[in-house]
């Protein structure tokens, strides 16, 4: 008989991926700690975050619709995920849990490979969620963010928030040497490889792309930037990084960055993304 249990981590989401168990079991298993991940498929926010504390689960990754959902049923949250509005990873501590974002560290992590960002003039598109998550750690990062979208409303709410600058709609962007990066944060080619949120004509050399849609791996956006010479981030990098920040933060150890990509690479393909 084990001497003890292992200590139990999971997704909590109205639809779960495996994804995030095959990816997060496979990082406990590199760092050898008895850590086990499973996921919670659930409609209910108050009675999900009642249930990490009844179980005593060690820490809970948060999915869409709940992100914003959990904050008010929690301790504490992290002073990121406070200015972000959205919790999507829950730490338990003795009982004590603390929301924190760590989208947006997956975001920053992804572009700091190719990139310094201090300084660095970066168009977003969208005015949701991920864009706020992006917005948030450009602005910590020093960056110069100019933000595009579809409803202007929304883009001048957040450039307000966050003292970034509102550049119109998507169609008002344009690669003509005024940014040096450019990122995605809507939700145009999420499943869908034949839609873009800007013209071919508008990407060029010397400009920074990066998807935060993952599916498919590589968007029609990733796509026409290479094409057009531009470097190219995509969107799985960032997922990558944000379930690294994830399990840093539940096992205090390093996430194995190299097994976590394998796993996730698998992950994708059987998913046909």
């Amino acid at each position: 008989m084990p001497s003890s249990l292992p200590t139990l981590c999971g997704s909590m989401a109205a639809h779960p991926y495996r994804m995030a168990v095959e990816v997060h079991n496979a990082a406990y298993r590199e760092l050898g700690i008895d850590y086990t991940f499973v996921y919670f498929g659930i409609t209910d926010a108050e009675q999900g975050v009642q249930a990490i504390r009844a179980l005593g689960i060690r820490g809970m990754n948060v999915s869409m619709p709940f992100k914003s959902a959990v904050i008010p049923y929690l301790d504490r949250l992290d002073p990121a995920a406070a200015a972000i509005g959205a919790v999507n990873t829950i730490d338990n501590r003795d009982g004590f849990l603390t929301g924190y974002n760590t989208d947006y560290i997956g975001a920053m992590r992804a572009l700091q490979e190719v990139t310094g960002l201090a300084g660095r003039r970066v168009a977003l598109l969208g005015g949701g969620g991920a864009a706020r998550a992006v917005a948030y750690g450009l602005a910590e990062a020093g960056a110069e963010v100019t933000l595009y979208n579809r409803s202007l409303d929304k883009a001048e709410h957040l450039a307000a928030d966050l003292g970034l600058l509102a550049g119109g709609g998507l169609e008002a962007f344009s690669a003509d040497g005024s940014h040096d990066i450019l990122v995605n944060a809507t939700s145009i080619g999420f499943n869908a490889p034949d839609e873009c949120p800007v013209a071919k004509e508008k990407l060029g050399e010397g400009l920074i792309v990066m998807d935060a849609v993952f599916i498919p791996v590589e968007t029609r956006l990733l796509r026409e930037a290479k094409d057009a010479g531009s470097v190219t981030v995509p969107g799985v990098r960032m997922l990558l990084h944000q379930a690294c920040g994830q399990v840093e933060l539940y096992t205090g150890h390093a996430a194995p960055l190299a097994v976590m990509e394998k796993v996730l690479a698998e992950q994708m393909q059987s998913m046909g993304a």
